[in-house]
Protein backbone atom coordinates (compact mmCIF):
# COMPACT_ATOMS: atom_id res chain seq x y z
CA UNK A 1 0.00 0.00 0.00
CA UNK A 2 1.38 3.37 -1.02
CA UNK A 3 0.61 6.07 1.54
CA UNK A 4 2.58 8.89 -0.08
CA UNK A 5 -0.57 10.93 -0.72
CA UNK A 6 -1.53 10.61 2.94
CA UNK A 7 1.99 11.54 4.07
CA UNK A 8 1.82 14.63 1.83
CA UNK A 9 -1.38 15.70 3.56
CA UNK A 10 0.39 15.59 6.94
CA UNK A 11 2.95 18.07 5.57
CA UNK A 12 0.76 20.41 3.50
CA UNK A 13 -1.86 21.51 6.05
CA UNK A 14 0.21 24.13 7.80
CA UNK A 15 -2.27 26.99 8.15
CA UNK A 16 -1.70 28.17 11.71
CA UNK A 17 1.74 28.86 13.01
CA UNK A 18 1.37 29.09 16.77
CA UNK A 19 4.36 27.32 18.36
CA UNK A 20 3.23 24.83 21.01
CA UNK A 21 5.44 23.01 23.48
CA UNK A 22 5.01 19.27 24.00
CA UNK A 23 4.34 19.93 27.71
CA UNK A 24 1.34 22.09 26.84
CA UNK A 25 -0.07 19.43 24.51
CA UNK A 26 -0.03 16.88 27.32
CA UNK A 27 -2.26 19.11 29.50
CA UNK A 28 -5.04 18.96 26.90
CA UNK A 29 -5.87 15.33 27.54
CA UNK A 30 -9.56 15.40 28.46
CA UNK A 31 -12.70 15.22 26.35
CA UNK A 32 -13.63 18.78 27.29
CA UNK A 33 -10.18 20.13 26.42
CA UNK A 34 -8.94 17.77 23.71
CA UNK A 35 -5.86 18.48 21.62
CA UNK A 36 -4.07 15.98 19.42
CA UNK A 37 -0.90 16.15 17.36
CA UNK A 38 -0.22 14.60 13.99
CA UNK A 39 3.49 14.83 13.48
CA UNK A 40 4.28 18.52 14.06
CA UNK A 41 0.72 19.83 13.64
CA UNK A 42 -1.55 20.36 16.66
CA UNK A 43 -5.35 20.25 16.47
CA UNK A 44 -8.03 21.25 18.95
CA UNK A 45 -11.12 19.04 18.94
CA UNK A 46 -14.18 20.95 20.04
CA UNK A 47 -16.78 19.58 22.42
CA UNK A 48 -19.46 19.55 19.74
CA UNK A 49 -17.51 17.24 17.41
CA UNK A 50 -18.53 13.92 18.90
CA UNK A 51 -17.21 11.82 16.00
CA UNK A 52 -13.65 13.13 16.32
CA UNK A 53 -13.78 12.94 20.11
CA UNK A 54 -14.87 9.30 19.86
CA UNK A 55 -12.17 8.38 17.32
CA UNK A 56 -9.38 9.79 19.49
CA UNK A 57 -10.78 8.82 22.89
CA UNK A 58 -7.90 7.86 25.22
CA UNK A 59 -5.44 9.59 22.85
CA UNK A 60 -6.05 13.24 23.76
CA UNK A 61 -2.83 15.13 24.43
CA UNK A 62 -0.71 12.78 22.28
CA UNK A 63 0.60 12.36 18.75
CA UNK A 64 -1.92 10.21 16.87
CA UNK A 65 -0.10 9.86 13.54
CA UNK A 66 0.92 6.24 14.11
CA UNK A 67 -2.61 5.44 15.32
CA UNK A 68 -4.05 6.79 12.07
CA UNK A 69 -1.41 5.18 9.84
CA UNK A 70 -1.42 1.75 11.56
CA UNK A 71 -5.09 1.33 12.42
CA UNK A 72 -6.68 -1.18 10.02
CA UNK A 73 -10.00 0.70 10.34
CA UNK A 74 -8.46 3.56 8.32
CA UNK A 75 -7.86 3.00 4.63
CA UNK A 76 -6.41 5.87 2.57
CA UNK A 77 -9.85 7.28 1.78
CA UNK A 78 -10.83 7.27 5.47
CA UNK A 79 -7.53 8.91 6.42
CA UNK A 80 -8.08 11.69 3.90
CA UNK A 81 -11.65 12.28 5.10
CA UNK A 82 -10.43 12.37 8.71
CA UNK A 83 -7.66 14.83 7.89
CA UNK A 84 -10.13 17.04 6.02
CA UNK A 85 -12.29 17.13 9.17
CA UNK A 86 -9.25 18.08 11.26
CA UNK A 87 -7.90 20.72 8.87
CA UNK A 88 -10.01 23.64 10.19
CA UNK A 89 -9.15 22.64 13.77
CA UNK A 90 -5.40 23.17 13.40
CA UNK A 91 -4.12 25.56 16.02
CA UNK A 92 -0.35 25.38 15.64
CA UNK A 93 2.76 23.25 15.50
CA UNK A 94 4.99 21.54 18.03
CA UNK A 95 8.32 23.19 18.61
CA UNK A 96 11.01 20.98 17.11
CA UNK A 97 13.05 20.67 20.29
CA UNK A 98 9.95 19.33 22.05
CA UNK A 99 9.03 16.62 19.56
CA UNK A 100 9.19 13.09 20.98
Amino acid sequence: MNCSCVNDIFKKYDYNNIPIRQKLLKYHNTRGNAWIAIGESVYSIQKDDESLLDIFENLYGTDVKSFIMNNPAFNNKNRIVLLEKLKPRKIGFLLEEYLD
